[in-house]
């Protein structure tokens, strides 16, 4: 079992942990698809894909395409993998914008750091979940099922209320 899986299951967060190690292996392909006459490669002691060169080539691909997923992804899977302060937490902000349940996946980051590294990083959160569209973020968080949504919330300092929450 990789590092990976095993802060996984240490944080309960496995599912999260297979997602990461599946965006680590999506970007390794990436990197490993780029021909090697690529401005990219020079420089590197070999053209051989490794983790170390997926953070730059990620880094280099978010630059140019700031919507990029697995480029974003790749980056929060390698910051959490190699026990960054922050967890790659910042990278999931725009995604948040278009689609507040990915409010989720910061969560987990915090927690994860939390766990693993022992750093708070509630400011971060709250930061991460500004994002959101608050009237998308508020409606599941009242609704049946809608934990994530409420601990964004509580996040975010929103107040509900009381008959509202679960």
């Amino acid at each position: 079992m990789g590092p990976g899986r095993q802060a996984g299951r240490s944080t309960s967060h496995v599912e999260f942990a297979e997602r990461m190690v599946r965006k680590l292996s999506e970007g390794l392909r990436a990197l490993e698809a780029l021909p090697r006459d690529d401005e990219f490669w020079h420089g590197w002691a070999n053209d051989h894909a490794t983790t170390h060169k997926l953070g730059a080539f990620a880094a280099e691909l978010l630059d140019r395409d700031p919507t990029d997923p697995t480029a974003r992804w790749a980056l929060v899977a390698l910051a959490l993998a190699h026990g960054a302060n922050g967890g790659g937490l910042s990278l999931p902000g725009p995604q948040i914008a278009g689609d507040p349940t990915a409010v989720a996946d910061a969560l987990v980051i915090a927690d994860w750091v939390g766990q693993e590294i022992g750093f708070d990083l509630t400011a971060e959160l709250r930061e991460v979940c500004a994002w959101a569209d608050l009237d998308r973020l508020e409606s599941p968080a009242r609704a049946e099922g809608g934990e994530t949504a409420q601990a964004a919330s509580r996040a975010l300092e929103l107040r509900l209320p009381r008959s509202d929450r679960g």
